[in-house]
């Protein structure tokens, strides 16, 4: 008579222990590869929508600034986007009004140098502050950023051709904010194109 031998329970409880080593150590790596990867593609789309307002800068849609004092701002509504580009790697909608990109020019009016600045948040509070462009990076990603908005990310809201208006300071630009003979910091002249006008809340549907 031939016996058929199958698992003991100890067999089998070690079958489980093993599996649920492995589970534990998968789970994470898994979960922090998929954080990654979203990270990085929210790091992409910040920089094609800084090429995207950069094209149609120089092409004439938006002015380029003049005065170093100038900035010119157009939120993510007013810039060409496709349907699938208005939510976030995080799968949250951009907050239009805390969603732009920001130009100034650093140079002057005879010679002109341009800078391209960009920042987002989202419904989900994720949220890169105003950040030059070579320098967009996943380091610079803020999660539930929410209540962290007064210091990483300044609400701004315009109209489709243009509101005017002057800011003591705007968040992330400090650092090339103009100054007078004094030493003291001029105002900016902010230039805002936006489909959202100032009234609204920043969030389409």
């Amino acid at each position: 008579m031939i016996w058929k031998k199958g698992f003991t329970l100890i067999e089998l409880l070690a079958v489980i222990v093993i599996l649920g080593v492995l589970i534990g150590i998968a789970v994470p790596q898994v979960t922090q590869y998929m954080n990654n990867s979203k990270k990085n593609a929210f790091v992409s789309s910040g920089k094609f929508f800084v090429e995207s307002v950069r094209n149609d800068a120089t092409s004439g849609f938006y002015p380029l600034p003049i005065a170093n004092n100038d900035v010119t701002i157009v939120t993510l509504d007013a810039a060409s986007l496709e349907k699938s580009q208005e939510k976030s790697a995080f799968g949250g909608k951009y907050l239009y009004n805390k969603s732009y990109v920001a130009i100034v020019n650093v140079g002057t009016g005879v010679d002109p140098e341009y800078q391209y600045y960009f920042a987002a948040q989202d419904s989900k509070n994720y949220a890169i502050p105003l950040t030059l462009e070579n320098q967009i990076s996943t380091d610079r990603i803020i999660a539930k950023a929410k209540n962290k908005m007064e210091v990483t990310i300044q609400s701004l809201c315009g109209t489709r051709d243009g509101f005017v208006k002057s800011y003591n300071t705007i968040s992330g630009l400090d650092h090339v904010q103009p100054v007078d003979e004094n030493g003291n910091k001029i105002n900016w002249n902010a230039t805002i194109f936006s489909k959202e006008d100032c009234s609204g809340n920043g969030e389409t549907e």
